[in-house]
Order: structure tokens, then sequence, then C-alpha cells
């Protein structure tokens, strides 16, 4: 049960902080990392994207350490139904409200992130689609929100924002490392938020976040800022220009 899973959550969460204070492996150092733009403008002819993350590793014994990089964002709200068949029609018959979700997700790491990281420490940074915190509205006690959570990561997986396997690390010289992301046409806009971290022997040893922000621009902007802040005025220049169209269309097959 997601209800289940939340509570499990909160209780390593306050254990790995535990365990974090009393040896002081909280203190991670700042890893110096950047992305090769800042910002990406969605127009009529947006296709898509790639951005570049790259930072420096700060180990220097010859111990090595691993880099994991998390990017995610922005937060919205997301419902999820579920269908029956009723009387031979598909009906939606119950439904679970997620709140403050991220749009998109992407882990890269330089190797199994299981391997690098134990399971508490995962989940309290939330590092990998499996370990992401999908927090329900309104959640009922008893019900069980596997399958819907399940079925939210599956559909953002299809639409190409959530990536259920992580991408590769490639280090280029002398501890510079790189990560290539990818946006389908379909990103959500907002801000986005990607944290890197060096692992050392199971530990992280420093940090390093970085932002990044997806806007619409032109016509598109002016769309969206309708449709966000004059739903009613979107809904009814929708309604005009549909009935324009089909007047259009009408007397262009007339005239044929």
């Amino acid at each position: 049960m997601i209800r289940g899973w939340n509570s499990k959550r909160q209780k390593l969460v306050s254990y790995v902080l535990i365990q974090l204070l009393i040896t002081g492996s909280c203190l991670a150092s700042e890893l110096p990392v950047d992305l090769s733009k800042h910002n990406i403008a969605i127009q009529s002819s947006f296709t898509g994207s790639t951005v570049v993350l790259f930072g420096v590793q700060t180990a220097t014994d010859d111990a090595g350490s691993n880099i994991v990089a998390v990017l995610s964002g922005p937060l919205q709200n997301l419902v999820v139904r579920k269908k029956r068949k009723t009387v031979g029609i598909w009906l939606n018959r119950s439904e679970a409200v997620f709140e403050n979700i991220p749009g998109y997700y992407a882990v890269a790491s330089t190797g199994p992130i299981h391997k690098l990281l134990e399971r508490e420490v995962l989940l309290l940074y939330q590092i990998g689609v499996n370990n992401v915190a999908l927090d329900l509205a309104g959640a009922i006690e008893g019900r069980d929100y596997g399958p819907y959570r399940e079925a939210l990561i599956r559909h953002k997986v299809q639409q190409g924002l959530y990536f259920a396997e992580p991408a590769a690390v490639d280090f280029v010289q002398a501890g510079l490392f790189r990560v290539h992301f990818t946006f389908p046409s379909n990103v959500p806009p907002g801000t986005y938020r990607a944290r890197v971290y060096e692992i050392q022997k199971g530990k992280i040893i420093s940090e390093g976040v970085t932002e990044l922000s997806i806007r619409k621009a032109g016509l598109e902007e002016r769309i969206y800022q309708t449709a966000q802040d004059s739903p009613w005025l979107y809904g009814i220049l929708a309604v005009v220009l549909a009935l324009l169209s089909g007047w259009l269309a009408g007397a262009v097959f007339r005239r044929t």
C-alpha cells in the first residue's frame, strides 16, 4: 500500500538522518557542476531538446569516486483513474490524486545505484524512479494504492518524461564528467533542478545543485498564460475558434 510505503519511507528517512548526525557525514562538500544552457524556449517548432550537465570530481585520492545525477521538476498534481467494464462500457470507477509530484524525472550514474548507496539513502534523496515520493491527497486508510502508483510511473515512462534506467555518466579527463539529459516535445514548462552526488565507499562526499528553466515563448506563451490565468476566457476562445474553423472548412468545400 502507498500509505504503508510512505510510513516506511518516513521511518527510513528518520533513521538515516540520525546516522548522518552521528557520523557527521551530512557535511558533504560542494561539488562544482553546471549546465550547457539554463533556459529552453518552447515554441511551435519545438520537437524536444538536450542539455549537458558537467562537473569536476572533488576526490583526489587513488580510491576514486562515483557520480549520481538526478534531474527533476516541475511539481504538479496528477489524477490516476481506474476503469472497469460496466454493462459493456468502460467507465472510470475509482481514482487516486497525487500531489506535488515531479513532471519529469531522470537519473544518471556511473553504476547500478543500488550498489553505490544503501536503500535508506536512496529513499532519503529520492534517487531512482522507484524511490520518488509520490504523495497522495485524501488517501483512504486500508486501501491499496500500489496499482495507481505503478500506473502513474508507467504512464510517465511511456510519455518519455520518466526514465526507468539511469543514463550513463561520461568521464572526459582529469575528473571532468558530463551527462546528457533529453527532453521530449511534451515536456512540461517550469523550473527543473539538477542534483549531483559524488559517492565514495558508499557515502556521499560532495553535492552540487544547478537549475534549468523551460518556458513557453511567443504565441504559445500567451495561450498558456491565458489558459492558466483565465480558463473561462480560454474556453470561450477555443469554442469560437472551433466554430470559425468549421465554418471556414464548410465554405471551402461548398466552393469546390
